[in-house]
């Protein structure tokens, strides 16, 4: 009667094929995040409307006055003014170092629950 050969050791061929294979994908899809777009030759259109994108500078003072675009708007307005930007507009907001906190991320805040998600803070070197 023969015994059977006791395995000593983990197979590691098919270990190795997958971690080839996830290699081989990891590679492709990392050239397309490195050059931030993928090439496409896009079709043309007769009828074009170029879309402006828009922006707001909010500037906070540390009395709590608001101002769009250097224009003063009361705070109640604000929120109906936040209301209108799209998601593709950009927006600073600077603020007073002497602000209360609670004021910038009123602010913020507003502008998160609109969903717009282009928010930059200006600060001086």
């Amino acid at each position: 009667m023969k015994s059977l050969k006791r395995v000593e050791g983990i197979n590691v061929v098919p270990l190795i094929d997958i971690m080839l294979v996830l290699l081989a994908i990891v590679l492709t899809i990392s050239s397309f995040i490195a050059l931030g777009k993928i090439d496409i030759a896009l079709p043309k259109a007769s009828s074009q409307v170029k879309l402006d994108k828009k922006r707001f500078d909010i500037a906070i003072t540390s009395d709590k006055k608001y101002f769009v675009n250097k224009k003063e708007i009361p705070k109640e307005e604000l929120q109906n003014l936040l209301s209108t930007i799209s998601k593709d507009d950009s927006v600073t907001i600077s603020a007073d170092k002497a602000t209360p906190y609670e004021e910038f991320i009123f602010v913020v805040d507003t502008l998160k629950q609109k969903g717009i998600e282009k928010i930059s803070m200006a600060v001086e070197q």
